[in-house]
């Protein structure tokens, strides 16, 4: 599964917050391929190795998947993490060098939670969210950040991305849903401290485990660990003239202008959501 996002909303945030929740008894692996740079290691004072550098050292003598656990730190609950480098640079070139075996990180025992940062055209990462078999893109409930996404959706196909929502704003789930023709799975809190604490103690740890992001990111994980059934096919064949995903996310997009752009003035109550340090 990756995690992704067009702007900046708090990616690694909500990555962090699901693989720290992540049903127990599960095997389960976190990958921060952010090219604009890791912050997890900084964050965990973990040392710069092992890491994506390390593994992609490594992966020149063999590219077997199995590689991952040996590069990994774990988060205070156990979660194995592959952290990446914390420049973009450094951080472009080994996601660009590791690109096959990452690739391979579906044939895992485990479930893989894969962090891939800001979609932006050429990103090393863009390809490992099309490949993934669920897709979430984190949104700010506002104006311009669904906007951009809509017009980002314009053409891809929608089936299997899902969205979930980052922080205040005026738009409903229900609404936002139907706006961009995706399943909105939560929103979820703009909570920092509680994001910040995650690095160093378990999300079951008293100080953090009511707060309220952990609470929804735990039953958002919960929801996302169970195996989703296989989509059947539409009865009937191919889909009717004018509905199929490019006229479908089209529609989707202009529905989005008719529908959001009187509220262009509205305001959350609470004010505007802070920007995530770097991502």
């Amino acid at each position: 599964m990756a995690v992704g996002s067009i702007r900046s909303c708090g990616v690694t945030t909500l990555a962090l917050a699901l693989a720290a929740t992540w049903p127990t008894g599960r095997r389960a692996l976190l990958v921060e391929a952010d090219p604009a740079g890791g912050t997890l290691a900084a964050a965990s004072a973990w040392p710069p190795d092992p890491s994506l550098v390390s593994l992609a050292a490594a992966a020149r003598r063999g590219g077997d998947p199995g590689l991952v656990w040996d590069h990994c730190h774990q988060l205070p609950g156990g979660m194995p993490v592959l952290a990446g480098p914390a420049l973009g640079d450094q951080a472009r070139s080994t996601l660009a060098m590791l690109g096959p075996l990452l690739g391979q990180l579906g044939e895992l025992d485990a479930d893989v939670l894969v962090d891939c940062g800001r979609l932006d055209p050429g990103s090393p990462s863009l390809a490992l969210w099309e490949r993934a078999s669920r897709a979430l893109l984190a949104v700010r409930p506002r104006l311009a950040d669904l906007q951009a996404l809509a017009s980002w959706l314009d053409g891809r196909s929608l089936d299997r991305v899902e969205v979930v929502a980052i922080g205040d704003g005026p738009y409903p789930a229900s609404e936002i849903g139907e706006a961009l023709g995706a399943e909105v799975l939560a929103r979820l809190p703009w909570d920092p401290d509680a994001a910040e604490a995650l690095v160093s103690v378990p999300a079951a740890a008293r100080q953090v485990r009511l707060a309220p992001l952990v609470r929804t990111v735990r039953t958002l994980a919960d929801q996302l660990a169970v195996v989703p059934a296989e989509a059947t096919p539409t009865a009937g064949g191919a889909p009717p003239v004018g509905t199929g995903q490019a006229g479908r996310v089209l529609a989707v997009s202009n529905r989005v202008l008719r529908a959001w752009r009187p509220d262009t003035q509205r305001r959350s109550p609470n004010g505007s959501v802070p920007e995530e340090a770097g991502r």
